[in-house]
């Protein structure tokens, strides 16, 4: 008994170091690194499927539908208006006259008046008196300015001089020989004014007799420019009543004048 004991611890002894018993069994060290090892390729596999699969992008919210309000009009007619300027001019009288005035959404308020018609042989008239801030914004051309006007009126400008300045009891008046034409071509003068005062003028003058009166005749026509009684304004007749002190000499008297020395 003691040489069976003795032959198994011996056997025992010799077996080789590292020799895997019997069964095929792997020692415990051996399946811990076997499942981590699995376990990691596992984990780089599912990474890989996931970067191939596109991102699911999120439901699309519901948009609320949205309330298209247009801006106000910067113009606005005034339709119960009445006259606060003439232009007293003995070439203008027996014309007709049209008037119409509209308030800009900054508070000032333009008068239009227009003597004579376009189409016909008589003197022809369209002037526009605007008092308040400026309401053009950044300062424009005089030719870009007058093309504007004209085609607020239904005219078109088919030809244009290089404008020149002349005094008048308002300020300085730019003034230009032009073309206008609404299938009838017109010889006329255009001219604008911005005074100090907070009043511009703009517009166009055309003579009779198929001919452009010159810038002299335009400052006459503004030098006779009047306040009416129906204004009811004391700062606007206070503005008349000093640049009447800068009135041209050599502009004809208005004709309330001419009515006043033949009495």
């Amino acid at each position: 008994m003691s040489s069976v004991a003795l032959r198994s611890s011996d056997d025992t002894r010799a077996r080789p170091a590292g020799r895997r018993p019997r069964g095929g069994l792997l020692p415990r060290g051996g399946l811990f690194w076997l499942r981590t090892t699995l376990g990691s390729a596992a984990i780089v596999l599912a990474l890989a499927l996931l970067a191939h699969q596109p991102p699911q992008e999120p439901a699309p919210r519901p948009v609320p539908a949205a309330i298209l309000v247009a801006p106000p009009p910067a113009w606005q007619p005034l339709a119960d208006a009445k006259p606060r300027y003439a232009v007293d001019a003995p070439a203008l009288k027996g014309l007709a006259q049209g008037f119409e005035a509209r308030r800009h959404a900054n508070g000032g308020r333009e008068d239009k008046l227009v003597y004579g018609v376009f189409e016909g042989d008589e003197p022809y008239l369209r002037l526009a008196v605007f008092r308040g801030p400026d309401e053009a914004g950044a300062p424009r051309s005089f030719f870009i300015d007058l093309a504007r006007r004209a085609g607020e009126a239904g005219l078109g400008v088919i030809r244009t001089a290089r404008p020149a300045t002349v005094a008048t009891k308002l300020g300085t008046l730019e003034a230009a020989e032009i073309v206008l034409a609404d299938g009838l071509e017109r010889p006329c003068q255009a001219f604008r004014l911005r005074s100090e005062t907070g009043l511009s003028l703009h517009g166009w003058h055309c003579a009779a007799g198929g001919q452009a009166p010159d810038r002299a005749e335009v400052a006459c026509l503004v030098d006779r420019l009047a306040v009416l009684p129906s204004a009811d304004d004391a700062a606007l007749n206070a503005v008349f009543a000093q640049a009447e002190r800068w009135r041209g000499e050599g502009c004809p008297p208005r004709t309330s004048e001419i009515k006043r020395k033949s009495a």
